[in-house]
């Protein structure tokens, strides 16, 4: 339920962006708005996987998460609204509400996963819908005014975030609202989980962000726009996965006392289960894309359904993974899993090969890509897992 709110409330902006700025202008927002998601994945596996796993009621833990998260936040902030000015998309104004959007989609999504260690799922939904409904609005007053640009999607997203954030502290039980302490913080602990765990999350949405620059680089924005489209009507799917990711790491990580080998088999009942309930989602987003397509794009464009299937079959071959790669991270795995999920991103390479050879076939781009995630979850499940999962050898 709380993942599908928080489809809910990111489709708003990207359907908003599909009808209203054409092509161009979603490939355009997409590059931008996956820059967002790329860093608060950053601040996603530094701060959110650490109050998960690590005990985050110690006080030099809890400093060091205060730290880390003020930090990722404000710092990138400051680096969205350099880059807005950099693109061009408006003066100090627009640059401000790239930058005001920015940290606030980090803060508040480091309060989600604090809704999420503390058990709260079912109060998720109200910090997604308010803030979409608010996003919503924003967005009704600025094209009732003149025609949506770029800049009015980050100004709707910034102010829906802060809604977001301002109602999920609320519903925080009071010891887990942030606040004190701040000095004598344990910053190497929290950095020797951490940082590893930040890398890790940051593949996909770096994955995405580097196929965004290739597509568009090679056959120009125009072409990627209906790729994106595609990316759009299965985002729901994509969403779905990142949600699993992260119900999937506390659920591990409060079973670690169990048997390796017990752990295992719960990592591939847990692989099959997310692949195949993302699987059927899948399935009927193709199915109706040859109506919801016209209706995304207002017809401006067509949406290919070989995007769709593309998109959903990396929406698959992810949720396939993310078991195996939350149980290595609970064993102490990160850096492990990190080295091998490097094979997600060299599928990269095949796009990169299909757009320069046949600029025209970038549609089938998220396809080559689907084929990263499944070497990866291969690779970390008998690389990385099976050898703990077998009993010690004793020795004499």
């Amino acid at each position: 339920m709380a993942q599908g709110t928080l489809a809910v409330s990111g489709l708003v902006l990207q359907v908003a962006a599909a009808r209203e700025l054409g092509a161009a202008g979603l490939a355009a927002f997409s590059l931008g708005y996956g820059a967002v998601v790329l860093v608060t994945a950053v601040c996603s596996g530094l701060v959110g996987d650490s109050l998960t796993v690590l005990d985050r009621h110690d006080p030099g833990v809890r400093a060091a998460l205060h730290r880390l998260a003020t930090g990722v936040a404000v710092g990138t902030g400051l680096l969205g609204a350099v880059l807005a000015a950099w693109a061009g998309w408006g003066g100090l104004a627009a640059a401000a509400w790239v930058g005001l959007a920015t940290l606030a989609f980090v803060v508040e999504d480091v309060l989600r996963r604090l809704m999420m260690a503390t058990g709260g799922y079912w109060k998720l939904p109200a910090v997604d819908l308010g803030g979409a409904a608010v996003a919503l609005g924003v967005l009704a007053v600025s094209a009732s005014r003149s025609p949506l640009e770029v800049v009015d999607l980050f100004a709707a997203l910034a102010v829906g975030q802060l809604v977001s954030c301002a109602l999920a502290v609320l519903l925080l039980p009071g010891g887990e609202r942030p606040g004190r302490p701040w000095r004598g913080a344990h910053l190497r602990v929290v950095l020797a989980f951490g940082v590893w765990r930040a890398a890790g999350q940051t593949v996909r949405p770096l994955t995405l962000t580097l196929v965004r620059l290739v597509v568009i680089g090679a056959a120009g924005a125009a072409a990627y726009g209906p790729v994106e489209a595609a990316r759009v009507l299965t985002s729901p799917t994509l969403v779905l996965v990142a949600g699993l990711g992260s119900f999937l790491l506390p659920w591990f990580a409060a079973a670690r006392h169990r048997p390796p080998g017990e752990l295992l088999r719960r990592a591939d009942r847990a692989a099959l289960a997310a692949a195949g309930l993302v699987a059927v989602v899948v399935g009927v987003t193709v199915l109706a894309t040859p109506w919801l397509g016209p209706l995304l794009t207002d017809g401006d464009y067509p949406v290919p359904s070989a995007s769709v299937a593309g998109w959903g079959a990396y929406a698959v071959t992810g949720a396939l993974l993310l078991p195996y790669a939350g149980l290595a991270s609970v064993h102490g795995a990160q850096r492990a899993v990190l080295g091998w999920r490097t094979v997600e991103m060299a599928a990269l390479l095949g796009v990169l090969v299909l757009v320069v050879l046949r600029p025209t076939a970038a549609e089938w781009a998220p396809a080559v890509l689907a084929l990263g995630p499944v070497g990866a979850a291969a690779a970390v499940r008998w690389r990385v897992l099976v050898p703990r999962s077998r009993p010690a050898v004793p020795t004499s």
